[in-house]
C-alpha cells in the first residue's frame, strides 16, 4: 500500500489530549482521547516520562461517512455557524459507536461536540470534543478535551484530508481482497469504538488525556 500522506493530529491540554490517527490498513480514521497522570495536570514531564495514560484511552473510528459528518461539525462550529449542525433542542453533533456491531470486544461509546460550562470571562475555550463509555452499570470513563477556534480548523482539515483517502484506501483493499480470492470488507461497516490496532497504533505514536466529566 501507497504511504499515505495524512500525519497524526496531536492536541494537548493540562487535563486531556486527543489524538486523530488514519489507519490505511483498514480504511477507517480512529480518534483517540485519554486521561492525564493524576498530579501531572500543571506539569511539564521530564525527558522519558509519561504525562498521559494512553492506556486507558477511549478511542472511536471513522469510516468515510462519519469522517465526512465529523469534519462538516467541526468546520461549521470553527465559523461560529452552530445552527447548521445542532438539532431543534440546540444539541451539538455526536456519533454513537458499538463495536459489538461489528464483531468485536468492547464497550459501546458516544463521541460528540459540547458547549463548555459556565466558562470564564476571557476564556478562549469555544467546545469540548468528549468520549462517553457506555456499559451496563452506567458508570463508564468520560474523557474531554477543550477547543478553541484554531482547534476546530485543523479537525475538519484532517477529518475531511482522512475521509477522502479512506476512499482510495478502500479500493486499494478490495483490489487486493479480489486478487486474494477474499470478500471484499467495503460491504462491512467498520465504525468500530475501539480495536487493538488502534490501541497499539495511538500508544506507540503519543502521550494522551484527562478525564473531564463535567463536561458532559
Amino acid at each position: 500500500m501507497d504511504k499515505p500522506f495524512l500525519q497524526t493530529l496531536n492536541l494537548y491540554r493540562s487535563k486531556s489530549a486527543l489524538q486523530i490517527s488514519p489507519s490505511p490498513e483498514l480504511a477507517l480514521v480512529f480518534v483517540s482521547l485519554a486521561p492525564v497522570i493524576p498530579g501531572m495536570e500543571n506539569k511539564m514531564p521530564d525527558k522519558n516520562t509519561k504525562k498521559y495514560l494512553w492506556d486507558k484511552k477511549l478511542t472511536a473510528s471513522f469510516n468515510f461517512e462519519g469522517a465526512l459528518e465529523v469534519a462538516a461539525a467541526a468546520a461549521a462550529l470553527a465559523e461560529g455557524k452552530e445552527s447548521l449542525v445542532a438539532d431543534s433542542k440546540g444539541t451539538l453533533p455526536s456519533w454513537y459507536r458499538d463495536p459489538a456491531k461489528c464483531g468485536r470486544d468492547g464497550n459501546a461509546k458516544i463521541i460528540g461536540f459540547y458547549r463548555p460550562k459556565d466558562p470564564p470571562n476571557g476564556s478562549k475555550v469555544r467546545y469540548f470534543l468528549g468520549i462517553t463509555e457506555n456499559n451496563k452499570s452506567k458508570d463508564g470513563q468520560k474523557i474531554g478535551i477543550s477547543l478553541e477556534y484554531p482547534d476546530l480548523f485543523k479537525i475538519a482539515r484532517v477529518m475531511e484530508e482522512a475521509a477522502l483517502a479512506i476512499l482510495g484506501w478502500r479500493k486499494q483493499i478490495e483490489e487486493r481482497c479480489d486478487t486474494n480470492g477474499h470478500a471484499s470488507p467495503g460491504t462491512s461497516d467498520p465504525h468500530t469504538s475501539d480495536t487493538p490496532a488502534a490501541n497499539a497504533k495511538s500508544t506507540a505514536m503519543a502521550n494522551g488525556t484527562a478525564q473531564q466529566s463535567e463536561v458532559f
